[in-house]
Parts: structure tokens; C-alpha cells; sequence
């Protein structure tokens, strides 16, 4: 063996034997999933923190229900549930290599761990060396009663709830601070435009308050959909046949699951879904909830965008708002300062649609009893809510939270031609104030002489 080659062992499937690193904590089935589908920069199952967590906790419960029905040797289930609780406790990156969106059904994900779950638990309960998988089974032990399709779906809704809980609350931190804004701006009043065009004078608490509204209303939906997630399909092993796990498996395993997400921390409610061969043949909760996110991330990039709209200028824009100035804006011309966070929010919106767009091509591509594409739903799904988690987190602390009105700017504004008009109509009708508007042809002055006049002033 040269320096560079490393020790390998053989193992061997059905397809035949394959070689793989002799230190390598997974097996043979992984080892073909890395050859077959290169990551070529792409995620890989150990970028998706949350969905192993998942697993493990429904991999941790499944092996302790093997072992209360009868099904699993004690010292063999409590290995794996040793393995599961190290693996919890201490990630191993390197353990978990196949490529996040690798052949259809998921099935790579779950027999990587379920291999590195058989081998941990071999060498750390019973002395058994890598590869051997006795006395304990990648299939036969730690897949015991569940298959790819229960385990990974449940583990997506886990997934899933658990990363929303975390935007829900940078949502719900925009919205109150747009709302603190606001009350701060209260007495400010700001030129509102219809079509890019001066409208009417609004108070910036108006402005802000419509957008924070829209927050809330896309965040209650968001809640929803993610609430819905409680429901699961574990125990539907097989295109939804739960006769294809044991009865007394079925019956025990979704308590003893709630139990160990109680422990860590999770949200602890699962129940199951009223049709398992529903949740077979499509996977409508999480899309309900990436559809949903679709349109706050729409939302988000308009308001980022107004945001440049307003403080755009200095001196030939808007320049209605004052962001903080963050970074040098041109490396050609001094001084130049760009909106580059409400940039970068733009940026992160477009990214989350086209995640949004993924989740919805699986919809359209499932057929009969089964929809394979689950690997491209939760991936889509968490990298969707990390880019919008990680938007409006800038957004608010390097933004929002230190941008701060022209008064002058918004003033003048707010008594220019059209607003003045519109006071106008309102105190003398809308033929007295047409006349005026035609007889001033634009004159700001006039038109301001009279309203002064109609107002007693």
C-alpha cells in the first residue's frame, strides 16, 4: 500500500462486494451511494443536521419498542439505542457522506444510518469490528419493524418543525420591530405613491404597520401548515400498509417517540395521519408549508426592495430612509454607500422561490402509490427556511433595526403638490380643487395658498 492509498475491507451486498475505507464508520450501501452520485459541491446528509436528529430519535425509539414487544434482544436494542444517544450527543460529520438528493425514496439516507447505527452498536456492545453487522443488522436489526418510507417521512416533519420554530421567530422580531418603528415615527408623515406616482400623505406608522401585518398574516399560515406536521405516517411502512410491521410495534411506537422527543427538547404531539397511503402517494404537509413560505419570501423581497426605493439618492432618489451605512458601495466611485442588506434579502428571496419551485415539481412527478421524491422536499424545504432565516436575521439587526427617517425629506414631501390637492378636495370638493390644479399648472405655491386659505390659516 502506498502513502496514498487507504486500507480498505470488503463487504458485500446484493449487487456484489465493494471496498470500503477500513476506518469508515458506514458500510457498504453508503460507500456505493458516494461513488454513484457525486456531491460535485452539493449538500450532503450531514449538511441537514436537523433530518439526522430526526432520525436518530426515531431510530432511538424504534429500537427500544423492539425490545418491549419482544422483537429485538435486549443487549442488541439497547446497543443501538447507545449508538443513536452518542451519535445525538456527538455528530460525526464524517459518517453521514452520500449526497443529499441521491436516488429517488431516500434510501440512502436511511441505510447510511442505519449502517453506522449497526456498527457503532457491534463495536461498542459487543467488540465487533466494522463490517461484520453481527450480531446486529443494518436491515434486519436497526431497520426492525419501519422501513425507509414511515422513518424518513416522520423524520421530515420533525425536521421541518423544528427549523420553522426558529424563522418563525426572526418573522415575528421583523414584524415587532416595524411595529416599534412605527410608534417611534408615529408623528412623521411620509408621501405615499400609487403606481410610482405621488399619491397621498400616510404616517410612517401606517406604512410600517401594513408591512408587519403582512408578516403576521404569512407567519399565522406558516404556524398552521407547520402544526399540521404533527401528523405522521410512521407505522405506514410500505406504500402505507401498516400489516407490514408488527401490530404491537405499531400500537407503541408513537408514544415512545413523543417520549424521546420530549427529552431533547421537541416538540413532543405527533399523532397519525388518517390515511397512510396518503402520505404515500404525496407529501402535501410539508408542501403546504414550502407553498406558504413561497409567499412570504415574495413578500420579503418587495419590502426589501421598497427599502432601496426610499433610500435611494442621496441627493437625486427618494431619500426618505437612511440606512445604516455598512460597507463601501462602489470600488470605483468615493463615498458611494448601496442598500446591500436590503440586497442581500432580495438575494435570499429569490433563492428561497426557487427552492419553493423544487418542492412543488415533486407534486407534479409522483406516480401511483408512492411519491420518491421526499430527498428533494426536505432538502428544498430546510434550505428554503435557513436562506430566509438567515435574511431577515441581517435585515433586522444591520438594517432595519438602525434606519432612521429624513424628517426634512418626508416633510416637504408630504405637503407637495398632489397630497395638498387632496386636502384641498376635502374641504372644498373635488371640481373647486380640480379648478385650482388647473389654474396652478403645477404651481406648489398657489396650490398652498389655497389651502391656507380654506383652512382659516
Amino acid at each position: 500500500m502506498t502513502p496514498h492509498e487507504t486500507a480498505t475491507r470488503e463487504e458485500r451486498d446484493t449487487i456484489g462486494m465493494l471496498a470500503v475505507p477500513a476506518e469508515a464508520v458506514f458500510g457498504i450501501q453508503t460507500q456505493r451511494a458516494v461513488q454513484l452520485y457525486p456531491l460535485a459541491g452539493q449538500g450532503r446528509f450531514s449538511d441537514y443536521p436537523a433530518l439526522l436528529t430526526a432520525m436518530l430519535h426515531v431510530k432511538a425509539a424504534a429500537a427500544q419498542v423492539n425490545v418491549e414487544t419482544g422483537a429485538l434482544d435486549p443487549a442488541m436494542g439497547a446497543a443501538l439505542q447507545a449508538a443513536a444517544q452518542d451519535l445525538l450527543a456527538t455528530p460525526r460529520p464524517e459518517a453521514f457522506p452520500v449526497h443529499a438528493v441521491h436516488g429517488g425514496g431516500g434510501i440512502s439516507f436511511n441505510m447510511n444510518l442505519n449502517e453506522v447505527l449497526a456498527n457503532l452498536a457491534n463495536r461498542a456492545g459487543f467488540g465487533a469490528a466494522y463490517g461484520s453487522y453481527a450480531p446486529i443488522h443494518p436491515n434486519d436489526h436497526a431497520n426492525l419493524n419501519h422501513s425507509t418510507a414511515d422513518c424518513l417521512s416522520t423524520a421530515c416533519h420533525i425536521a421541518a418543525r423544528h427549523a420553522f420554530a426558529g424563522l418563525a421567530a426572526e418573522v415575528e422580531g421583523l414584524a415587532a420591530d416595524l411595529d416599534r418603528l412605527g410608534a417611534e415615527w408615529a408623528p412623521l408623515r411620509k408621501l405615499a405613491r400609487t403606481c410610482l406616482q405621488d399619491a397621498v400623505d400616510i404616517g410612517f406608522a401606517e406604512y410600517l404597520g401594513g408591512v408587519s401585518a403582512t408578516l403576521r398574516f404569512h407567519l399565522d399560515r406558516a404556524t398552521r401548515d407547520a402544526d399540521a406536521l404533527r401528523e405522521v405516517s410512521m407505522g405506514g411502512t410500505i406504500i402505507g400498509r401498516a400489516e407490514d410491521c408488527d401490530p404491537a410495534f405499531f400500537a407503541r411506537i408513537l408514544p415512545v417517540l413523543n417520549d424521546h422527543l420530549a427529552a431533547a427538547g421537541l416538540p413532543a404531539d405527533l399523532v397519525r395521519t388518517g390515511n397512510l397511503f396518503a402520505a404515500s402517494q404525496a407529501h402535501d404537509r410539508l408542501l403546504a408549508l414550502g407553498a406558504t413560505l413561497d409567499q412570504l419570501a415574495r413578500m420579503l423581497i418587495r419590502f426589501a426592495k421598497d427599502l432601496r426605493l426610499m433610500a435611494s439618492g442621496p441627493h437625486g432618489g427618494l431619500s426618505e430612509l437612511r440606512l445604516p451605512a455598512m460597507q463601501p458601495g462602489s470600488s470605483a466611485i468615493p463615498g458611494k454607500v448601496n442598500p446591500t442588506l436590503p440586497e442581500f434579502m432580495v438575494q435570499c428571496g429569490m433563492i428561497a422561490v426557487g427552492h419553493g419551485a423544487a418542492m412543488a415539481m415533486t407534486q407534479d412527478h409522483g406516480e401511483m402509490d408512492y411519491n420518491p421524491w421526499e430527498a428533494v422536499v426536505i432538502v428544498s424545504l430546510l434550505d428554503m427556511i435557513a436562506v430566509l432565516d438567515s435574511g431577515i436575521a441581517t435585515l433586522r439587526r444591520n438594517c432595519v433595526q438602525g434606519m432612521r427617517p429624513d424628517i426634512a425629506r418626508n416633510q416637504d414631501n408630504a405637503t407637495s403638490l398632489l397630497p395638498s390637492l387632496i386636502r384641498l378636495k376635502q374641504l372644498k370638493g373635488y371640481s373647486y380643487s380640480a379648478q385650482v390644479a388647473k389654474d396652478a399648472a403645477g404651481d406648489l405655491d398657489l396650490v398652498r395658498r389655497k389651502l391656507a386659505e380654506a383652512e382659516g390659516r
